[in-house]
């Protein structure tokens, strides 16, 4: 249902799942840490790849038979400090990422089987939603949203979740093929602040019932049941996304003892005019 990776971050590349690895079909992840100056290089072949700065700046090269080049990209000190700039790099293609201050930058990846071009998403044009209200209101930041041209499997997008509020409200599920719904693999990779603060995540589906604790850099894979999170008190939450799919589709289906909530969120609204 969900499974914590208890991986302890390390300094250069680190690969945190595969595509193929314990059944995971549609996600992998490597996560980048390097010092101002240093390199790092990788191919992809039947693969797409969304390089995401969680923070620092770096310069990239993307070469799938044409080079496109960025330098100054990224920049923000932190996922709480504001909306993340990615580059998208195609199937079939070579890139090399060289850290200009120190840098830790996600490297999301799905099965891709079409070429589209390599493109630089800015923070101006990360659309950011004020996503529910009271105590489950969070700020949602759509970097490569459903829908988009920019990738065929590969959604992202980042949450901050204030302290105390819940995020995944009302809880959702993705993980079976229905009219409502479509089978999305996803994961979170949580910073919190301060780093001595915690949340909780929660799993269920059916009689199973999982619950864990957020530490700062955990990673979580997500294969089915709803899954929401809540921040301690004191604590803000900050989480990469990432979904993909055979159908890229953000098609879910919500908890029905949560029916309720999209009702009160229209009359909270209202009553805030």
């Amino acid at each position: 249902m969900i499974t914590k990776l208890n991986i302890k971050p390390q300094s250069g590349h680190q690969s945190i799942f595969q595509i193929g690895e314990d059944e995971i079909t549609w996600l992998g992840l490597d996560i980048l840490r390097l010092a101002p100056g240093e390199t790092w290089q990788a191919e992809v072949q039947d693969e797409e790849a969304a390089l995401i700065a969680l923070s620092g700046r770096f310069s990239v090269e993307v070469n799938n038979g044409a080079k496109s080049a960025w330098s100054g990209v990224g920049g923000r000190a932190d996922i709480f400090s504001a909306s993340p700039w990615a580059v998208y790099a195609p199937r079939r293609c070579k890139f090399t990422i060289t850290a200009e201050t120190q840098l830790e930058l996600a490297v999301a990846k799905a099965p891709c089987d079409i070429d589209l071009p390599p493109t630089l998403v800015k923070p101006d044009t990360v659309r950011v939603v004020s996503a529910g209200v009271a105590n489950w209101r969070r700020d949602v930041r759509l970097v490569i949203p459903p829908g988009s041209p920019i990738s065929q499997r590969l959604i992202v997008g980042e949450t901050i979740n204030p302290p105390g509020n819940w995020s995944g409200i009302p809880p959702h599920k993705h993980d079976e093929i229905s009219g409502v719904e479509n089978i999305l693999e996803e994961f979170y990779l949580y910073k919190v602040k301060p780093t001595h603060g915690y949340g909780v995540q929660l799993g269920y589906k059916d009689d199973q019932e999982l619950s864990f604790f957020i530490r700062n850099d955990d990673v979580y894979l997500l294969k089915n049941g709803f899954h929401p999170t809540v921040a301690a008190p004191g604590t803000t939450l900050g989480y990469l996304w990432v979904l993909s799919g055979d159908d890229k589709a953000y098609s879910i289906s919500t908890d029905p003892v949560f029916d309720w909530v999209t009702g009160a969120e229209a009359v909270i609204r209202e009553s805030q005019k």
